[in-house]
């Protein structure tokens, strides 16, 4: 598997789970969500399309329906072949933060499918383990998505911007 490839934005198309012998779909056309690769970092949101703005007091109302429509986590990463092991360091789930998940990737030009065992007992939230396939499709260049290398500096900018030596 070619890392570099690996690098970048991704968004979300399409996502399976199932368990106990039962598939059901878990993407949601009603939200977004974008998935990043540094070479040792990765980070991922969701958010709803349309998300409602806090008024000049931001209340805690406002601020409970405003984590009901964004969610976001990252960590570290090992990729070894095509075994990915996410290492969570934050989560808007605590459940995720601390935890090690190992996934297998296939990497195709511009499709990542990211499939494996998911931990729900381990994370409580569930009985069982189920197994998820998530299928990403890698955001290309463009105004908004610059990538600028300078010597062993290499910097993106889009909705996440990050640099890395």
């Amino acid at each position: 598997m070619n890392d570099e490839h690996l690098l970048g934005e991704w968004q979300l198309i399409d996502a399976y789970m199932t368990i106990g012998g039962e598939t059901n779909q878990t993407f949601d056309a009603t939200r977004t969500m974008i998935k990043l690769f540094t070479p040792t970092h990765f980070s991922f949101y969701s958010k709803t399309v349309n998300r409602a703005i806090f008024s000049a007091e931001v209340t805690d109302e406002e601020r409970l329906a405003a984590s009901k429509t964004l969610d976001t986590g990252g960590g570290t990463y090992q990729l070894i072949g095509d075994q990915y092991t996410e290492s969570v360091v934050y989560c808007s789930y605590p459940n995720y933060e601390g935890k090690s998940i190992t996934f297998t990737l296939t990497l195709t030009e511009d499709e990542l499918v990211q499939e494996g065992v998911y931990p729900l007992k381990d994370l409580g939230f569930a009985d069982q383990d189920g197994y998820v396939k998530e299928v990403y499709r890698k955001v290309l260049l463009n105004a908004t998505n610059i990538q600028i290398k300078t010597g062993r500096l290499i910097c993106r900018f889009s909705f996440f911007s990050s640099c890395s030596y």
